[in-house]
């Protein structure tokens, strides 16, 4: 009887380690997904580029991507809060012509 229960629980164990196997897989199929993603090409050349892609369709990691590099380039100021892309551009806006 005995080895009838250790034979059931050897046959859970390897199930259970391929089922862990394949979400592990399934995860950093995903993480490499939004890595490429986020990898994105930003040509960010002007405030107008800057502005195409704050108001645009994009994710909210996209845009804060495309604010942070205009400020890397010198394009505009960083605001001085915390917030979403598009507060923090129209802030920085604000910030630069007053």
């Amino acid at each position: 009887m005995s080895a009838i229960y250790m034979i059931k629980n050897d046959n859970n164990s390897t199930d259970s380690i391929d089922t862990k196997r394949e979400k592990t897989e399934q995860t950093t199929k995903k993480k490499s997904e939004t890595h490429n993603k986020s990898e994105k090409e930003l040509n960010i050349k002007t405030e107008k580029d800057l502005a195409k892609i704050i108001y645009s369709e994009e994710d909210e990691q996209t845009k804060m991507n495309a604010y942070n590099e205009a400020i890397k380039k010198g394009i505009l100021p960083r605001s001085n809060n915390y917030q979403e892309s598009v507060y923090a551009y129209e802030e920085s806006v604000w910030l630069k012509n007053n």
